[in-house]
Order: structure tokens, then C-alpha cells, then sequence
């Protein structure tokens, strides 16, 4: 069993090197089968990483999930989601056919 704070702590000093990747991965690793990802705070803390790495389609799925368990309190995720507004599929899809 892996300790959280530990987890925790050695992912914010992979992100503060640069690292974001590897930061990604232990997030990831923490995430797995937590449904409510710790209140939204795992999906905010891979919202900001993926945001960090330019991933802006990740980073909004990730704000949104933090912001689906946890509304109130996951202030970071709600700004987030102001600024990536404008982050859709639309350029990938080209002229679909309706």
C-alpha cells in the first residue's frame, strides 16, 4: 500500500522539475478505482498537470471531473473551465455531414 502524502509530496516536486509526465502518472496511479477522485482533487491536480504539458483537451476533462464530484470547493477546476471555454472538437471534426 502506497502512502498518499507521500505520493502526494513526490508528485508536486516531479512537477516543480519539470517533470509533469511522471507527475501525471503517480495522479493517475492515485486515481485509479477512486471514484470521487478524493473530492475532485485528483482530477484538479491532472487538470493542472495536463494543462502544464498543453494537453488543453485533457486539462478540461479533468477540471470537469474534479468539478462533478466536488462543485464548491474546487475553485482552481472552476476557473479552469472559464479559460478553456473555447476548447472543443469542432477543428478536429473539419465540415461533418449532418
Amino acid at each position: 500500500m502506497y502512502n498518499f502524502n507521500y505520493l502526494e509530496r513526490r508528485a508536486k516536486e516531479l512537477i516543480a522539475d519539470g517533470n509533469v509526465v511522471d507527475a501525471i502518472k503517480i495522479y493517475l496511479f492515485m486515481a485509479d478505482g477512486d471514484q470521487s477522485l478524493d473530492g475532485g482533487y485528483l482530477g484538479e491536480r491532472l487538470g493542472v498537470c495536463y494543462e502544464k504539458i498543453g494537453d488543453l483537451h485533457a486539462a478540461k476533462y479533468w477540471y470537469g471531473r474534479a468539478l462533478e464530484e466536488n462543485p464548491e470547493v474546487r475553485l482552481i477546476a472552476i476557473e479552469a473551465r472559464k479559460r478553456l471555454e473555447q476548447i472543443s472538437i469542432d477543428p478536429i471534426l473539419g465540415n461533418p455531414v449532418e
